[in-house]
């Protein structure tokens, strides 16, 4: 009740923020209307855009799949009774460690380029995973190791994407020193679709990996007692008796499998999209400032 009433009371917080801390610059209004067709024509003109598009898709899929399925591998790891609170801290680690990657970036920009970000921050997302994996095998069995795992992937994933964010809105002005136009939302709203599209098929990979480790028949019955308890049939107590029983009939190569899929798909799908803004990506801070050079040069005349 208590963490529900201050999440609350940030979300209230941080809406007030941006109602009285953001100011928008006024911009004569644009007597034309866009259509869908002309929509995907700016897209697709657009080659930088296309490249940090699909990176930005690639790092999402990664980006959300641990804390989405989360909860299965501590269930599984730890049993149902206690795994329910080790969820609670490791959200905490997620929260923290993407707040804190944001409000650090300014200060990590003033200090490093956009690449040397983004190749730490792999490289340590990367790890982490490594780690992660070593959990319980080379590493102890540790919630507390777990988290700190937790806390540095998740700051590595954080600064990432806000460097692929500054990447992304970079190929605004890449498009108005091309095509003499601006397009500022089209191009900022590719990011929100990458956004919504990879957590669809998130659930599709959790579904997958739930399947192949053969814990998705497991985690339904579980599912099947929370409905119960939700209707009054049972008791909270009775369907924590039974999904621990559930959860026992799991072994060791299930749990593998399990955490081999947590682990593999960020890794491929993060590295993936490092190596497509490695190899296509052009729009560095050089690049950068005379792109904006030049816009100021063209509006000037």
């Amino acid at each position: 009740r208590t963490a529900a009433i201050v999440i609350a009371f940030c979300f209230i917080g941080f809406q007030l923020l941006t109602v009285f801390g953001v100011k928008e610059r006024k911009r004569p209004e644009k007597k034309r209307t866009l259509s869908l067709k002309d929509m995907f024509h700016i897209f697709l003109r657009n080659d930088q855009l296309i490249v940090i598009g699909i990176a930005c898709l690639l790092f999402q899929i990664g980006n959300g799949l641990l804390i989405m399925i989360g909860m299965n591998f501590f269930y599984f790891e730890f049993g149902y009774s206690v795994g329910g609170s080790i969820v609670f801290w490791f959200t905490i680690m997620y929260g923290l460690g993407t707040l804190i990657s944001e409000a650090s970036f300014a200060w990590l920009s003033s200090k490093f380029t956009r690449n040397q970000i983004i190749t730490a921050a792999t490289i340590i997302t990367v790890i982490g995973y490594m780690l992660f994996m070593s959990v319980g095998y080379i590493l102890p069995k540790s919630v507390v190791l777990l988290n700190i795992i937790g806390f540095l992937i998740f700051f590595s994933q954080g600064a990432f994407n806000m460097t692929m964010i500054v990447m992304l809105n970079n190929t605004i002005e890449y498009d108005e020193v091309r095509f003499h136009e601006r397009h500022d939302s089209i191009i900022s709203a590719v990011r929100s679709f990458a956004t919504k599209l990879a957590s669809a098929v998130d659930q599709a990979v959790v579904a997958l990996i739930l399947i192949i480790s053969n814990i998705y028949a497991i985690s339904q019955k579980i599912s099947g007692l929370e409905i119960q308890a939700g209707t009054g049939e049972i008791t909270s107590e009775n369907v924590i008796v039974q999904a621990d029983k559930f959860i026992q009939t799991a072994d060791a190569g299930q749990r593998f499998i399990l955490r081999l899929g947590i682990v593999a798909v960020p890794v491929i799908s993060i590295g993936a999209a490092y190596i497509l803004i490695k190899r296509k990506y052009i729009i560095d801070e050089r690049k950068y400032e005379e792109l904006v050079a030049e816009i100021k040069s063209t509006n000037k005349k």
